[in-house]
């Protein structure tokens, strides 16, 4: 099911007295639906401003998004001769484009300075990328936590072993960590944790390995072809890790 929600974003100005203009101005920055990235191209966001005479000027600072991003415009004339105009932003929904800040700027005749509206683009995505780290210094600690770029936030995790059944009693998982209650040479392997929302899931795993400290510690993230998926929504990121003396 996609998750919509309606935001509304209200200003209103007088304007400058001697002139046919409406007094005061209502704009909005309305967002009907929140777009998902990876959809179909959608309306982003859309600029309003209510029943003016004469018609306002709505045009938009997109900033980073002005190569990625379709703007469209429409006037509506009233009985009363009033106008209102939309602005919309369009374009086909990326997880670079959440958080992109824009701007909508009106003008009008009977206004000394143009009005800018910021408002922040959210689009939601699965987890684009899951790792696990060490929840405390590596080895001195038996916790690792499991964490995922995703939006909204993974609300579901899941461990899993090559060679293991988890729980067990050297191993416990609550969330997104994973506990070990032992550190014995058993316990090597591989353990993946599988972070979701309601868009999908993404993989991150760990290899544990009891032995001595190496040059060789150091955090990795790819995709290897034991995890590649049909499901474009399935990303991967590994962390090795090498226990022993500190």
């Amino acid at each position: 099911m996609v998750s919509r929600h309606f935001i509304t974003i209200t200003v209103s100005f007088l304007l400058s007295s001697g002139t046919e203009a409406t007094s005061p101005v209502n704009v909005s920055v309305n967002v009907d639906a929140v777009p998902v990235a990876g959809r179909p191209e959608v309306i982003l966001a859309t600029c309003t401003t209510y029943r003016t005479k004469p018609a306002a000027e709505v045009s938009w600072n997109l900033g980073t998004l002005s190569d990625s991003v379709k703007v469209s415009t429409n006037t509506v004339k009233h009985l009363d001769r009033t106008f209102t105009v939309t602005s919309s932003l369009i374009a086909t929904p990326t997880v670079q484009m959440n958080q992109q800040l824009v701007q909508c700027v009106i003008r009008h005749s009977s206004m000394k300075e143009q009005l800018e509206v910021d408002h922040k683009i959210i689009v939601h995505y699965p987890p684009k990328l899951v790792f696990v780290k060490a929840f405390k210094n590596h080895c001195n600690a038996e916790v690792y936590q499991c964490e995922a770029d995703a939006n909204p936030a993974a609300t579901h995790f899941s461990w899993h072993s090559t060679h293991q059944t988890i729980p067990n009693d050297a191993i416990k998982t609550q969330g997104n960590k994973l506990y070990f209650l032992k550190l014995t040479s058993d316990l090597d392997g591989l353990y993946t944790c599988e972070a979701s929302n309601e868009y999908g899931t993404g993989i991150g795993s760990l290899y544990w390995k009891k032995g001595e400290k190496t040059e060789d510690d150091h955090s990795e993230f790819f995709m290897p072809d034991i995890f590649t998926s049909q499901d474009v929504n399935r990303w991967t990121g590994v962390m090795w890790i090498t226990c022993g003396l500190l």
